[in-house]
C-alpha cells in the first residue's frame, strides 16, 4: 500500500521544492489552500490516492509559507508560531491516516486546519473568502450531520427546529460568500455549485416545515455535496 500511495512523490515534492520563494504571504497561502481544498473533496469522496497526493503538495505548500514574511499582524501574534505549528501537525496526523486508509477521519482532521486559520485571521479582523466558507460550512454541516442520524434515530421536533435554524443562519452566511467571492462567482464551475445550493436552500424548507426526514436527508446531501463541488471549484480556479 505504501509503495502504491508513494508513487510520483519524489516528483511532487521536487516541483513545489523548486517553486519561486519571492511570492508574497498572501500568494503562498493562496497556493497552499489549492491542494487543500482538493484534499478535503477527495477524502470527501473516499479517493485515497487523490488525498494523499493533495497532502503531499500542501505539505510542501505549507513550508512555503513559512517562509515567506506574514503580515505584522500576525508577525506580532505570539499565537501565530503555535497556530504555523498546528497546521504542520494537522496536516502530517491526515496523510498518515491516510496511510491506513481511514478517510472519514482524514477528512475531519483536516477540517480542523481551516478553523486555525479562520481563529488567527478573525483575532486582527483579517478574515478572507476562505473563512466565509468555513463559517458558511458550519451551518452546513450541522444541517447535514442531524439529517444523516435518521438512520439510527427517529428525529425528533426538536431536531426539525435546530434544522431550521442552521437553514437560516446557513443562508445568511451564504449570502456572505457570494458578496466576498468576487470574479471567482462568475467562473463556470463555482457558478453552477452555487446555483446547487442555492436550490438545495430552497428545497429543504418545505421537508423541514413538514418534518419529512426522508426528503429533508435527500436535500440535506445534495447540499453537501454542492459544497465539495464548490471546494473542488475553487481548488482548479487557483491553480490557473
Amino acid at each position: 500500500m505504501r509503495t502504491v500511495l508513494s508513487v510520483g512523490v519524489t516528483v511532487l515534492l521536487a516541483a513545489a521544492a523548486t517553486a519561486p520563494l519571492g511570492a508574497d504571504f498572501t500568494s503562498a497561502m493562496n497556493a497552499a489552500m489549492t491542494p487543500y481544498y482538493a484534499a478535503l473533496v477527495a477524502s470527501h469522496r473516499g479517493d485515497a490516492e487523490s488525498t494523499h497526493r493533495d497532502l503531499v503538495l500542501l505539505a510542501a505548500k505549507w513550508n512555503l509559507v513559512t517562509r515567506e514574511a506574514p503580515p505584522p499582524a500576525l508577525a506580532n501574534d505570539p499565537q501565530w508560531p503555535a497556530a504555523v505549528g498546528r497546521v504542520r501537525a494537522i496536516i502530517e496526523r491526515s496523510r498518515e491516516l491516510v496511510r491506513v486508509r481511514n478517510l472519514d477521519k482524514a477528512h475531519l482532521e483536516l477540517e480542523g486546519l481551516r478553523l486555525v486559520l479562520r481563529e488567527v485571521r478573525g483575532r486582527h479582523n483579517m478574515l478572507v473568502l476562505d473563512d466565509y466558507l468555513t463559517d458558511y460550512h458550519e451551518s452546513m454541516e450541522r444541517i447535514a450531520v442531524r439529517a444523516s442520524m435518521r438512520n439510527e434515530i427517529v428525529l425528533a421536533d426538536a431536531d426539525f427546529a435546530e434544522m431550521t435554524k442552521d437553514l437560516g443562519r446557513a443562508r445568511l452566511l451564504w449570502a456572505t460568500v457570494e458578496r466576498e467571492a468576487g470574479a471567482v462567482a462568475s467562473a463556470p464551475g463555482w457558478a453552477d455549485a452555487a446555483r446547487r445550493i442555492t436550490a438545495a436552500h430552497a428545497a429543504l424548507e418545505k421537508p423541514l416545515a413538514a418534518k419529512d426526514a426522508a426528503r429533508v436527508t435527500e436535500a440535506a446531501e445534495h447540499l453537501s455535496d454542492g459544497y465539495h463541488d464548490l471546494l473542488a471549484a475553487l481548488a482548479r480556479l487557483r491553480r490557473q
